[in-house]
């Protein structure tokens, strides 16, 4: 009995398992980019409803088996899922890449959000926009490209510092520049090389610009406050490339390029132009034909000299770079080498960069996923002089006059020591000889690491922990050859030659620990939020030495100086530690609310007053999807955006709030120290209150869009260094004082005006206005010719309550006095005094455009690209130091002239004229800083002109190449203005003083996907 159940058991399972062997098939197939065709490693293939599954392979095939009526899924990441029935035996699939999904995310640094959710007010600056314009710094493509944002510097050189302002000037004395964040880790920026009276340097000249994949500029408080007290003058966010999930694509980029020196409309004299005004002027201050032969001979003629020429270049711009990136829903990567080469306008300038980016991420498992981010660069900057050195010749080509000769009788160069170099020049140094035994040389490494760890507990608990760290290294060496004006010691020649070299190091390490997730209550309502603690410690040291006493041999290492002269050394730290959280609330898909608060302590503030804390809040209504616009047809989005905030700044140096002692004296043959700061203890953070209310817009079926920002922000508590009476032995002390005030308008409005097969056009405009206003000082006076953060001078400016910051304070110049050809400036009265020192000071227009525009329109025609980007600024006024010298009335004879100052001049009683009466020796001190050197700064340039054409697809499938790109492109080819100096580009100083030229530049590329 036992035996024939235990036989009937058998055959029923061995009937069941056949039944289900005959059920069961397999099923095989490839999967490819609904693009290009390309296979897709890594998809994953499920049965739907149960965990049987599989992945393609590196080919893009695979193999599963399957039952009857089974539906297998497909999915990707970055690509829409497919559900396919298996009912087939093989079943080949073409995915279709997700673009919506990728391009609706908008990263801020710590979070990523939804567009459709976005409250802030953020500019986006994309890859297409970035990739392959021949700039040395990620700031000069942010001109024109986000509104709000300016962008200048008072230096041509490549690698030099921008400045950049968002919404207007944020300080006073403390730090104005945004703050930057690169992958979500707040990065240091600035000058790290020891100065020698050279031209700036930027270690933000360190990144590659095409490594990038967005710069998001973030303006409004609910963008800012997240970073609290140090988002108060806007925070940019750079984006660098990661790998994604697909077939693996390796990048191939090649560019060669000319530039040459751009000189807008400031002309030099030639030879016979100089040598016929020289003679006037001294023939207009008195001397005999004779006299004037004697001192302007003939013969001066035979060994002219263009020293314009010389001081400049024709150079290149070459730029190598190899990249790949690619992946699978597990495992994506970006690797990326570049080499970049740019020759300065300036002769013995330029900067070579190298770079190597590495992006991995890697999901372990369903709740875990690690990535690493490195980023590796060095630069070597040959840095030339500054505009006001001798031996520069920035400084030599407008001072040394054309008939003043470079070459001896025998050929060779004078060197500008020789005594008929002295008696003839005005700058004992003939820049020719001396820029190419003279080295500033600028070195600079930078290594920034991100390792990072998600956990993944629930989708409303996830865990994050990123370690970040910056490190900085900057070089400089500055040899002066004891040959040379510079380095030649008259008083001890056997103490000539001088070798100045100096280091900085700086080291960031941020750590990052944060709980994020979201949730639903209901249907209807969405939260995700934010908590984190970020704690910050940098430590900065600097060394340099000085060593002279060389001789002309190339040994040029301290330890060849015959005698040292100084060595100094400095070291400073500080620490932030943050708190911050954020949730954001979404009702009904249509209603956002966001609300964040930081509080940051800081180790620059006193004892008591080391922490602030900092919120915002932000809401936005998609009005589009109201019931009751359904019937309209006017709008195909559009949504309101209002949010206030307020904002920090803490960048004011180091044990600000510190009493300080220095150790640079001796008692008794002891060392001893000295009061040298009386610090403040109560000094504590710099404040800002912003508000923002935008408007999104979108019409005709979303082929124009707009969006319209307002905003106010007022800063107070800033950090000012207040004047001490001298009784108290110190000059000044560090205080929270005063208040100011930046209001404007922003806009961005894109247009496709023409979509056709063949053809397609479109439209980008940005616009952007601030009007600035200081509304408190101490005790509310005025602070004649300020100083900003970094120490620099603004002459000729004024801080005064109820006027902008920087405004021009000046004495107003009255034209020319028909009767005898004197100077002319105004008294208090309103009359008129060929005595400058009599005259009056007025306030004037600031040193910031009031308005800033770009423009640029994209053609294509099939495989053809044209675009023409331009960037236009408006409204503020600049000096033309420049002109003080080479426009001089004679005041400055043996100096090259500009080509205007021989035109318009005073000649005869009666004469109208704008220049008074050329005298050699100068006509009462014509030349005194007063508003007839200040001009309208105004300007429109073509900042992009490119043409590229990809070749047809068709072409390239045999060698198994995606793409080929070759393009021409233009850099700065057009400026119209009606500034008559070098640039009207200039930094927030407004004073151009012998401004290294930017440079116009054409190049030619070639970018192939494989």
């Amino acid at each position: 009995m036992l035996m024939r159940k235990l036989l009937f058991l058998l055959l029923a399972v061995l009937c069941f398992g056949g039944q289900v062997i005959a059920q069961s098939r397999t099923v095989t197939g490839k999967v490819t980019d609904g693009r290009d065709g390309s296979p897709i490693p890594g998809v994953t293939i499920h049965l739907k409803g149960s965990n049987v599954g599989t992945t393609s392979t590196a080919d893009g095939t695979y193999k599963i088996t399957v039952s009857e009526n089974a539906v297998l899924v497909y999915s990707f990441v970055g690509y829409l899922s497919q559900e396919l029935p298996a009912n087939k035996d093989v079943i080949n699939v073409k995915l279709a890449n997700d673009d919506k999904q990728l391009s609706e995310v908008v990263v801020t640094g710590y979070t990523q959000v939804d567009r459709k959710k976005l409250v802030s007010s953020i500019a986006e600056v994309g890859s297409k926009q970035i990739e392959n314009v021949p700039v040395t710094d990620v700031n000069q493509v942010l001109q024109g490209r986000a509104p709000g944002v300016v962008s200048a510097s008072g230096s041509g050189q490549p690698g030099s510092k921008q400045n950049v302002a968002i919404r207007g000037i944020g300080s006073l004395n403390a730090g104005a520049s945004p703050l930057y964040v690169i992958d979500g880790v707040i990065m240091n920026t600035g000058q790290y090389n020891y100065d020698v009276q050279t031209q700036s340097s930027d270690v933000l000249a360190n990144i590659n610009p095409n490594d990038i994949e967005t710069i998001n500029v973030l303006k409004d408080a609910s963008a800012t406050a997240l970073y609290g007290a140090r988002g108060s003058n806007g925070v940019i966010v750079i984006n660098t490339k990661k790998g994604k999930a697909g077939t693996s694509k390796v990048n191939f980029k090649a560019q060669y390029g000319f530039n040459s020196p751009s000189f807008g409309n400031w002309k030099l004299m030639n030879a016979q132009q100089a040598f016929d005004y020289q003679r006037l002027l001294y023939a207009n201050a008195g001397y005999s034909q004779a006299d004037i032969e004697e001192i302007v001979p003939d013969s001066l003629l035979k060994h002219s000299f263009d020293w314009n020429k010389a001081a400049f270049q024709n150079g290149h711009t070459q730029n190598y770079e190899i990249n790949s990136s690619g992946g699978n829903d597990r495992t994506k990567y970006y690797l990326s080498g570049s080499y970049f080469s740019q020759d300065g306008a300036m002769i013995y300038s330029g900067i070579k960069r190298y770079s190597v980016v590495s992006n991995l991420q890697h999901q372990v498992n369903d709740r875990i996923d690690i990535g690493m981010n490195m980023n590796l660069s060095y630069i070597d900057m040959d840095n030339s002089g500054a505009g006001n050195r001798y031996s520069s010749p920035l400084f030599g080509n407008f001072a040394n006059n054309p008939l003043l000769p470079a070459y001896k009788p025998d050929g060779t160069l004078y060197t500008g020591l020789e005594d008929y170099w002295q008696d003839n020049s005005n700058t004992g140094d003939n820049f020719l000889y001396s820029a190419a035994v003279n080295k500033n040389i600028n070195q600079n490494f930078r290594g920034l690491g991100k390792l990072y760890l998600n956990y993944k507990f629930t989708d409303w608990l996830k865990f994050s922990q990123t370690v970040a760290a910056d490190f900085i290294y900057g070089h400089n060496k500055s040899y002066f050859d004891p040959t040379t004006g510079d380095g030649y010691n008259g008083a001890d020649p056997g103490m000539s030659g001088d070798l100045v070299e100096g280091q900085q190091m700086s080291r960031t390490i941020t750590s990052q620990t944060s709980l994020h997730g979201n949730f639903n209550v209901g249907s209807k309502h969405q939260f995700d939020y934010l908590a984190m603690m970020e704690y910050s410690p940098t430590h900065f040291e600097a060394f340099n030495a000085e060593g002279v006493g060389f001789g002309s041999g190339k040994i040029r290492v301290l330890d060849a100086a015959s005698k040292p002269q100084t060595v100094g050394g400095s070291s400073n730290d500080y620490r932030f530690l943050s708190y911050l959280g954020q949730i954001n609330y979404t009702f009904n898909n249509k209603y956002y609310l966001t609300a964040s608060i930081r509080n940051d302590g800081s180790s620059r503030f006193g004892q008591d007053r080391k922490y602030g804390t900092f919120y915002s809040i932000g809401a936005s209504w998609r009005v589009i999807d109201e019931s009751f616009m359904k019937s309209q047809t006017i709008f195909n989005d559009l949504k309101l955006r209002l949010s206030y905030g307020s904002t920090g700044n803490a960048d004011f140096g180091n044990y600000q709030s510190m009493q300080l002692y220095k150790y640079d004296v001796a008692y008794n043959g002891l060392p001893a120290s000295r009061p040298s700061q009386m610090g403040n203890p109560y000094l504590t953070w710099e404040r800002s209150n912003n508000s923002n209310l935008g408007i999104d817009m979108a019409f005709l079926h979303s082929r124009l869009t707009a969006s319209v920002d307002l905003y106010y922000k007022k800063t107070f508590n800033m950090l000012q260094n207040r004047p001490l009476s001298p009784t108290s032995g110190f000059g000044s002390v560090a205080q929270n004082i005063g208040s100011m005030s930046n209001k404007g308008i922003e806009a961005t409005i894109s247009s496709r005006n023409v979509v056709g097969r063949d053809f397609q056009w479109s439209t980008d405009v940005t616009f952007g206005m601030n009007r600035n206003k200081i509304l408190s000082l101490y005790n509310n006076q005025d602070i004649i010719n300020p100083t900003d953060a970094d120490g620099n001078g603004y002459t000729g400016t004024i801080l005064r309550v109820g006027m902008p910051a920087y405004t021009w304070y000046l004495k107003e110049w009255a034209g020319v006095d028909p009767a005898n050809g004197d100077p002319l400036w105004y008294t208090a009265d309103g009359k008129t005094t060929n005595n400058v020192n009599l005259a009056n000071y007025r306030t004037f227009g600031a040193t910031m455009p009031r308005y800033t525009i770009g423009f640029n329109n994209t053609f294509t025609y099939k495989n053809f690209t044209l675009s023409a980007f331009f960037y236009g600024s408006q409204g503020n006024q600049v000096i033309n130091g420049a002109a003080r010298y080479g426009d001089a009335d004679g005041a400055r004879p043996n100096w090259n002239y500009a080509v205007m100052a021989g035109g318009n001049y005073w000649t005869k009683p009666g004469d109208i004229a704008a220049r008074p009466k050329p005298i050699a020796g100068g006509n009462k001190n014509s030349v005194a800083l007063s508003t007839r050197f200040l001009e309208d700064g105004s300007y429109i340039r073509l900042r992009n002109l490119t043409l590229g054409y990809n070749l047809p697809k068709e072409w390239l499938k045999a060698a198994k190449i995606q793409n080929i790109r070759v393009y021409a492109q233009g850099q700065n080819l057009l400026t119209i203005t009606g500034y008559t100096g070098v640039d009207p580009e200039l930094d927030f100083t407004g004073y151009e003083f012998f401004k290294y030229p930017v440079s116009k530049s054409v190049s030619f590329g070639v970018d192939i996907t494989l």
